[in-house]
């Protein structure tokens, strides 16, 4: 219960205080950079750099949607009977076999759930990459949001938005059906 509130605390504050968090952290003043360019120093290598790096945007990423996956995967690992797992053991199988045969099966409709969760407003984020990433951290929303605030190119914006939203359908879809795919081969 502890882990599962840790998991939702994230989402009690705003989203943007969170990168902004992220970038304190990034920042050359922070803790983390800090205690990473005093350990480089040390065995005479460069100084970094974390903030505006595609390490700070793939952090603050997963930092940001990581709930999204461990949700339904709790959600769905909770439902499991543990009787299966228990007479898999008394027939001989090792943890690993267990974990293989029994557990992964039944945990597809949550991990297809929870990569659908993360993946949708992965596509669309904007605020990580210009916030943490700089010039560097380009993705498909920022050019998006560049060609509507910056270029002032709305038919392009639009044309980018509707491919953009057509692609991400036929992803779902595709989830979908492998989600419906791997319910019936576990005899459902």
């Amino acid at each position: 219960d502890l882990l599962l509130l840790l998991v939702i605390l994230p989402f009690w504050s705003n989203f943007l205080v969170r990168i902004y968090a992220w970038m304190i952290i990034f920042s050359p003043q922070g803790a983390l950079t800090a205690g990473l360019n005093y350990i480089t120093a040390a065995l005479g290598l460069e100084p970094i750099t974390l903030i505006f790096s595609s390490t700070a945007v793939i952090t603050c990423l997963v930092y940001v949607h990581l709930p999204f996956m461990i949700l339904p995967l709790y959600a769905n690992l909770e439902k499991h009977d543990s009787r299966l797992l228990d007479a898999a053991q008394d027939l001989g199988a090792n943890r690993f076999q267990c974990f293989w045969l029994i557990t992964w099966p039944q945990s597809l409709p949550g991990i297809y759930a929870g990569a659908i969760l993360v993946f949708i407003p992965s596509l669309g984020i904007f605020a990580i990459p210009d916030l943490l990433g700089g010039t560097n951290g380009i993705m498909i929303g920022n050019v998006i949001k560049q060609q509507f605030v910056e270029s002032r190119d709305w038919p392009f914006g639009s044309v980018l938005s509707l491919v953009l939203t057509g692609i991400t359908l036929l992803l779902v879809l595709l989830a979908a059906k492998l989600g419906k795919t791997g319910g019936t081969s576990n005899g459902k």
